[in-house]
């Protein structure tokens, strides 16, 4: 089954259904519940997306990209909005077959890109979700030396995902660390 997850409406929305045959139609809002042209010829379902902090929306689209059948194609297609952001982000994390964005009425097929961490890395930021810690700390409970943590810290801090106190003493995990690894 082809599954389209948007938060568009109008001629776009039916532009991707129609070009891609679209089984299904998954549509997220935050503000208002739309019915669109597409409600006559296919299965709807709307969910709303009832927050403004970023994680709680990320999680909430994560939800629903991953109780999809695996034999499912799903497809994605948003807009430039809070919502539609987080869509596209979380639509290229769980590896979405099919990514599409609107931008000034226009379709563009979107790559899928990927988010390669080492399994190291993904370690330190999930020790990181529990709490701020040492990088003696890290080190001990993911069982790496201490010069192993310092060089992944500092790549993980280049690409935005972990923080250091203002004591420099501790690391934590940053709001894009913690969309990553929901």
């Amino acid at each position: 089954m082809k599954i389209l997850i948007s938060n568009l409406k109008g001629k776009e929305l039916v532009e991707i259904a129609m070009k891609n045959q679209i089984d299904k139609l998954i549509s997220v809002y935050s503000n208002y519940n739309e019915t669109s042209l597409l409600d006559q010829y296919m299965t709807k379902e709307n969910i709303k997306i009832s927050t403004t902090n970023a994680i709680d929306a990320c999680k909430q689209l994560t939800d629903i990209i991953r109780h999809q059948d695996t034999d499912d194609e799903i497809y994605v297609a948003s807009d430039g909005n809070f919502l539609g952001s987080m869509l596209n982000f979380v639509a290229n994390k769980e590896a979405a077959d099919y990514i599409f964005y609107s931008f000034n009425n226009q379709i563009i097929q979107m790559p899928r890109l990927s988010i390669n961490l080492s399994e190291t890395k993904m370690k330190i930021l999930k020790s990181l979700n529990e709490t701020e810690q040492t990088a003696i700390l890290i080190g001990k409970n993911i069982g790496i030396s201490r010069a192993m943590v310092y060089k992944h810290i500092n790549s993980l801090m280049e690409d935005g995902l972990v923080g250091q106190t203002k004591q420099y003493e501790k690391y934590y995990l940053t709001n894009a660390g913690k969309m990553l690894i929901i």
